[in-house]
């Protein structure tokens, strides 16, 4: 009797099989940890790191800016429609070129009335029957040609003109680019803008604005080489 009571509590008192079982489940414990830790360490690492980008973005930021309000305080501006019109070699200049453009339209229109007189002569020709059918056919041919001429010479004023205010402009920009690189060496700007009204620059304080020493500079140096 007695040895059978033992059995079962010495079998359930021993129990075996559970000790590798604890061990596996502080393996397992442990290597979490393990996890765990490197994964703060990352964190960490990535905070610092970011804080560090940050501050360097900062500093470029505030170099930025300060090169930019140091930029402002050495700009100027002209004002390039004024500059142009009262520039006294941009005023000779437009004279020459509506002198021109005057002189070719009038030789052109002065063509274009004789050929119409032309026109209506022969017209008058056919319907009182004073000419030829042999006659009017070549009259015919050569009033075309002289219409195509006409054509022709128009074309041709028409890209003289435009060669001349080419060359206009060019001679103009270069003499005024020429003079502000003078005038620059002794005023130290660091840029100086052309403005209109309406163009790429939308707001320009007057304190910036340098035309009229520019413009007085200009034509006292165009009078003096006349």
């Amino acid at each position: 009797m007695s040895l059978e009571n033992s059995k079962p509590d010495d079998v359930g008192s021993v129990q075996p099989p559970e000790k590798p079982k604890a061990k596996r489940q502080i393996s397992f414990a442990s290597l979490i940890n393990v996890l765990l830790f490197c994964g703060l360490i990352v964190l960490y690492a990535l905070y610092f790191f970011k804080l560090d980008r940050t501050g360097d973005q900062q500093e470029e930021l505030v170099e930025m800016k300060e090169r930019v309000e140091g930029a402002t305080s050495s700009i100027a501006y002209v004002n390039s429609e004024l500059l142009l019109e009262e520039y006294e070699l941009a005023i000779k200049m437009r004279a020459d070129f509506e002198r021109e453009q005057a002189r070719l339209e009038n030789d052109l229109n002065r063509r274009q009335r004789t050929f119409q007189t032309d026109v209506e002569g022969f017209q008058r020709s056919i319907s009182a029957g004073t000419i030829s059918i042999d006659r009017a056919e070549v009259r015919e041919q050569e009033l075309m040609q002289v219409q195509q001429e006409l054509m022709q010479l128009s074309e041709t004023y028409r890209e003289r003109l435009g060669r001349k205010e080419f060359d206009m402009n060019v001679e103009l920009l270069s003499k005024i680019s020429d003079f502000l690189e003078r005038y620059n060496q002794e005023q130290g700007y660091d840029f100086i803008l052309g403005y209109t009204r309406g163009g790429g620059i939308l707001y320009a304080d007057r304190q910036h604005d340098i035309t009229f020493d520019v413009l007085s500079r200009l034509n006292s140096e165009y009078r003096a080489s006349q």
